[in-house]
């Protein structure tokens, strides 16, 4: 076990780029080089690499820090409840998601349920879907939003799954593809080509929705490159590295200006967003409002993505 307080100095470190970071935390710049040694020497890892210009993280450092988010907004979260019980105030909702759905669905829902609960907060966690499910069923989240593959198993059986929006993939290619000009792609016309998958793994659901696609259009995909995020995914089909298939509210999120995307030609890939919780909601609860406009919101989404997709490569203004 490490002391959290030390994550503190880490962020700071690396965000400043040197330990003269103990400037901002009221540290002599020999203290925050203990604190980063005893961190070290409690993860059993080397953190930063010194040098006379600076810090640089390893491998186990950078990773560290993806954690600290986390486990800092966690204490965070901790403190703020503790807070709402000593003071009598009513508590909060706490809801883990990832990035593509946090950035477009929840805060319309969040916005609503202030202005129905403005007495309750609303702590937003980030978190993939298999993490914020087991935030969940440690008690970390009343709620987290998941994927699933409609018509296929549920992906996390153990949890109350509430519909909330069917997010349709699309075909993403360079800006100078053969098939750039074409309005939507046939999957078939696709199986000689090199293909970049979004995650490391096949057992998501965003890459079961590809492979199913693949199997409907009777070809095995070569895929190439595997990355940890859709932003990555486009910069390397970008590169005319390969193609890929990206869900509509990651892609046209943040769409790489030398890539279009393309509906796919007949029947439509979707992978489906829900809300988890441990159980059924109360109606009338403060969980079951914010599940009941996080749906509406999904509901209200469908009709303003059926996206009319550009004649040249899509852009960002």
């Amino acid at each position: 076990m490490f002391d959290v307080r030390r994550l503190v100095v880490l962020q700071e470190v690396v965000r400043c780029g040197s330990l003269s970071a103990a400037a901002a935390l009221n540290y002599t710049t020999s203290a925050v080089s203990q604190q980063i040694t005893a961190l070290e020497r409690d993860i059993g890892a080397t953190l930063l690499v010194r040098s006379p210009s600076g810090v640089r993280t390893t491998a186990a450092g950078a990773r560290l820090l993806e954690h600290a988010e986390t486990i800092l907004a966690a204490i965070a979260a901790a403190e703020r409840d503790l807070a709402r019980i000593a003071t009598g105030r009513p508590g909060a909702v706490r809801i883990a998601s990832f990035a593509s759905a946090a950035a477009t669905i929840l805060p319309r829902a969040i916005a609503r349920f202030r202005a129905l609960c403005p007495d309750i907060d609303i702590d937003l966690v980030p978190a993939d879907p298999a993490d914020g499910v087991d935030l969940l069923a440690a008690g970390d989240v009343d709620a987290a939003l998941i994927t699933e593959v409609p018509g296929e198993r549920p992906e996390f059986p153990g949890v109350h799954s509430t519909p909330v929006y069917d997010d349709e993939f699309f075909v993403v290619l360079p800006a100078g593809h053969r098939l750039a000009t074409a309005r939507e792609v046939s999957f078939a016309a696709l199986a000689g080509e090199q293909w970049i998958v979004s995650t490391e793994t096949g057992v998501c659901p965003d890459v079961r929705v590809f492979e199913q696609a693949c199997r409907h259009a009777g070809f095995v995909p070569s895929v190439t490159f595997r990355a940890e995020d859709y932003h990555t995914v486009q910069g390397l089909v970008a590169a005319e590295l390969g193609v890929s298939l990206v869900p509509a509210l990651a892609a046209f999120g943040g769409a790489h200006p030398d890539v279009v995307l393309r509906r796919v030609v007949g029947r439509r890939p979707v992978r489906r967003i829900a809300v988890a919780t441990a159980d059924e909601p109360a109606e009338n609860s403060p969980l079951g409002t914010f599940v009941s406009l996080t749906r509406a919101v999904g509901t209200r989404l469908r009709p303003s993505l059926a996206y009319s997709v550009p004649e040249r490569p899509f852009s960002v203004a």
